[in-house]
């Protein structure tokens, strides 16, 4: 998977040097910089593109059972361009399709939460929610979603 978005980093690279370079042949006045310039922007442009889809693109491939119920924004500072519009870099998945009805109190249901991480191994964790109480340890909205995925 990294072998390819390198790969297609390097072309849009080469596609949007190759843009440019008409330009910099038709009008002799453009300056030498414009073409490397261009490459280097496509590439940028890339890589900020795949920053922002991946989260939209894993969700695309979930199973019609799971129930995104968080999903964690973050800024930082060598993305300048995440303080206009921050990027996903995790999010929480509940499996419903293996939901388990507890055998002796019907009340508790047994599920799994998923970690998803941008280039990261997926994380599993083993949940059960007492839906008349119940406790999480998550953030309220979180807590939330879970609840009402679980509990009808």
């Amino acid at each position: 998977m990294m072998f390819w978005e390198i790969l297609a980093t390097i072309f849009s690279g080469f596609l949007l040097a190759g843009l440019v370079m008409p330009i910099r042949l038709f009008y002799k006045r453009a300056p030498k910089w414009i073409v490397p310039v261009a490459a280097g922007l496509g590439m940028i442009g890339f890589q900020v593109y795949t920053e922002y889809a991946w989260a939209n693109d894993a969700i695309a491939k979930l199973p019609d059972q799971s129930v995104v119920v968080a999903k964690v924004e973050k800024t930082t500072w060598f993305r300048p361009w995440s303080y206009v519009k921050p990027q996903v870099f995790q999010f929480v998945v509940l499996d419903k399709g293996n939901t388990r009805t507890d055998f002796n109190n019907p009340a508790i249901k047994h599920s799994t939460l998923y970690f998803f991480e941008h280039r990261a191994t997926v994380h599993p964790l083993g949940i059960s929610v007492d839906c008349t109480h119940p406790n999480l340890a998550f953030d309220d909205t979180t807590n939330q979603n879970i609840i009402n995925a679980l509990c009808p």
